[in-house]
């Protein structure tokens, strides 16, 4: 199997959106503790999340995997809403 260098770029972002998913798992967990998060520290998860989700989208468009671009922008935006729900919704009672 030939490995482009845009599959490579592909995998990357993929193991990276796993990275973002732990991270606003992190802080949804100390949300959900109780402890005290900042603001500062939400917002910058939300952008290294959202960056992540943007050159993910970027990458899967390259790659066209589906025919129907629709469907990929649908997948990559489920996933950033997802992780910014996780972010910065309060804790629940």
């Amino acid at each position: 199997m030939d490995f482009s260098p845009l599959m490579i770029y592909f995998l990357v972002w993929s193991i990276m959106t796993v990275q973002a998913f732990h991270l606003a798992q992190s802080l949804r967990a100390a949300i959900n503790r109780g402890d005290k998060v900042r603001n500062i520290a939400k917002a910058f998860c939300s952008i290294f999340c959202i960056s992540v989700g943007l050159f993910f989208l970027f990458s899967h468009l390259s790659v066209a995997f589906h025919t129907k671009k629709i469907f990929i922008l649908a997948f990559h935006a489920f996933i950033i809403i997802f992780q910014m729900v996780m972010i910065w919704l309060p804790k629940p009672e």
